[in-house]
């Protein structure tokens, strides 16, 4: 009954366009140097402390709920916790993605004290060599699992949360069996995102199509087919949520970079109710107008298809991308035993030369 009660009231904010969850980068500042990173510094300052505090202010008013903070490292701002106990004070259900490298007894104190309902830790790596690797760092495993059990012991709900890579894919029993000891929530994906301003240096590193059909496989994780009607939505973008830049903008999502407002120079609300990004996802993004995805003879299977990764790939926000098709793909291979999965429309078009 609460699931259903739960998925009703989340519905009720999409149709509504109540911006119950946001993302907010806090930071691009990091004690890492992760080869997959999409964050892309910029020159300008970012947000003061006071501009931190103001946002929030807007964000209550708004009616957002549910607050991620996330980096960069959230742990980098000499300020995370003036930011994070005020947006406590106003209500905000937090979320915090860190490292976890940085983290102290008395910093976990801290943390645990905010009381945030979950806090995601990456896992890049069963062993301090490929984790080091990734992590452009030393000693990187045995920082991260410290600050998980310094976390842990303080009653803190955590998610190790894996990204698997061409360089870590070859640990992933390993990294489960890390999570299963640590006593933690854990989950694996596949999707590295393209560089903010559009590169894709770490896209050297996404696993292959078989690979995915092989960890798929090997996960076991029940999956049920969907159906696409004309105005299903892939994703719920632009309806409820958003991410903040550490530099006040605000964008669709943080795949989406296109710039729907600045904070800096306009309010919140007024982004969010009046931005024509945000006005044509809202009308647009359904599957009537992904003509790739609705033509396509396993969009059932399909699980990732992104209207920004299709961005970054081509350009068009209602095309598809190539790796929610080797999902879908893999997706399909794994409910019929292995057998080959059906060419997408958009693998066709790219073949054709006509993408």
């Amino acid at each position: 009954m609460l699931p259903d009660l739960y998925e009703a009231l989340l519905t009720r904010l999409r149709h509504e366009h109540v911006p119950f969850s946001i993302v907010w980068e806090l930071t691009h500042a990091c004690n890492l140097h992760c080869v997959m990173c999409y964050n892309v510094p910029l020159p300008e300052p970012e947000l003061s402390t006071t501009e931190c505090l103001g946002v929030l202010e807007q964000l209550a008013q708004a009616g957002t709920l549910w607050l991620t903070l996330t980096g960069g490292e959230i742990l980098a701002r000499p300020d995370f916790f003036t930011i994070a106990q005020r947006a406590r004070a106003l209500g905000f259900a937090l979320n915090l993605k860190t490292n976890g490298t940085l983290l102290t007894p008395a910093l976990a104190d801290r943390v645990a004290g905010l009381a945030p309902v979950q806090v995601d830790i990456s896992l890049l790596g069963a062993t301090e060599a490929t984790f080091d690797a990734i992590a452009g760092s030393r000693r990187t495993l045995r920082r991260v699992l410290r600050g998980v059990r310094l976390l842990h012991e303080r009653g803190v709900r955590i998610k190790l949360h894996t990204l698997l890579l061409s360089l870590n894919v070859a640990e992933r029993q390993q990294m489960i069996a890390l999570a299963r000891e640590s006593g933690v929530y854990y989950e694996q994906v596949f999707k590295i995102s393209p560089a903010d301003d559009g590169s894709a240096h770490g896209s050297r590193y996404q696993l292959s199509r078989a690979q995915i059909s092989d960890a798929l496989a090997a996960d076991g994780t029940p999956f049920v087919p969907r159906s696409l009607a004309s105005g299903t939505r892939t994703c719920q973008v632009g309806l409820s949520s958003c991410l903040i830049s550490p530099y006040g903008v605000v964008y669709p999502c943080i795949e989406l970079r296109v710039p729907a407002g600045d904070l800096r120079r306009q309010p919140f609300a007024e982004i969010w109710a009046n931005a024509p990004i945000f006005q044509e996802l809202r009308v647009r993004h359904v599957a009537e107008n992904l003509a790739d995805c609705r033509a396509c003879p396993i969009n059932r299977y399909c699980e990732g298809r992104c209207a920004g990764l299709a961005w970054k790939e081509h350009g068009d926000l209602y095309g598809g991308h190539t790796l929610a098709c080797w999902q879908a793909q893999a997706r399909y291979t794994q409910q019929h035993g292995g057998g080959p999965a059906p060419e997408t429309p958009w693998q066709a078009r790219q073949r054709q030369g006509l993408s």
